[in-house]
């Protein structure tokens, strides 16, 4: 992780969360004092996290200072499946094939 700087997770993205996501992401910014903004799904499945839509135009539990995670351990499926193919601004990204 010393070597990620946080690309995936800044500028006008959007971050798709299950219900249960929501509800466990929602719970993190409570504990960690994170303004939270979610779009949410039509009929209770889920939202989404615009990153644009928070302060710093970042996902809300990174840390704008470290590029650090804040709930990495806990982090959504999206979030652990990235990156899925190779980009220019993601050194981890140069590893795939």
């Amino acid at each position: 992780m010393e070597t990620c700087r946080g690309g995936c997770c800044r500028g006008p993205l959007l971050l798709q969360l299950t219900a249960p996501e929501l509800e466990a992401f929602r719970a993190h910014a409570d504990r960690l004092g994170v303004a939270l903004h979610v779009r949410e799904a039509s009929g209770g499945g889920g939202g989404a996290i615009a990153f644009d839509d928070h302060a710093g135009e970042h996902c809300p539990m990174l840390d704008g200072a470290t590029s650090a995670c804040r709930i990495y351990a806990d982090r959504p499926s999206r979030c652990r499946a990235f990156p899925d193919r190779r980009r220019p601004d993601c050194i981890l990204s140069l590893r795939l094939s």
